[in-house]
């Protein structure tokens, strides 16, 4: 899996940083399907200044890509509520992709 961040220069400490890349790979084991995954850690200045951190995790599986974000007063706050989002969803993509197709078409004629 390729993992990228983009983070604010000297805002978010290394610890953060290598927390948040173990958790993304072990969406892998939930999912083996996860290709690519892009962390953005920024500060929103158009925003109070309580709730200008803002965490946004983009996986991209198997054609789909699954977009998570969630803006608080810290950084790791913010991670962590969407890394708990993010997680929940991969589940439930998994979850649905084992169901049965509600209706199966085929261009064979019987």
């Amino acid at each position: 899996m390729n993992i990228e961040f983009h983070t604010a220069f000297g805002k978010v400490p290394d610890e953060l940083i290598e927390d948040i890349r173990k958790k993304v790979l072990g969406f892998s084991h939930i999912n083996a399907d996860i290709s690519r995954a892009e962390i953005i850690l920024k500060e929103d200045e158009a925003i109070i200044p309580s709730e200008n951190k803002v965490c946004e995790i983009r996986l991209s599986v198997y054609g789909d890509d699954l977009l998570v974000h969630s803006r608080t007063e810290s950084f790791s706050k913010s991670a962590k509520e969407t890394l708990k989002s993010l997680k929940k969803m991969v589940k439930q993509q998994v979850n649905k992709q084992k169901e049965i197709p509600d209706q199966t078409t085929s261009t064979v004629k019987v």
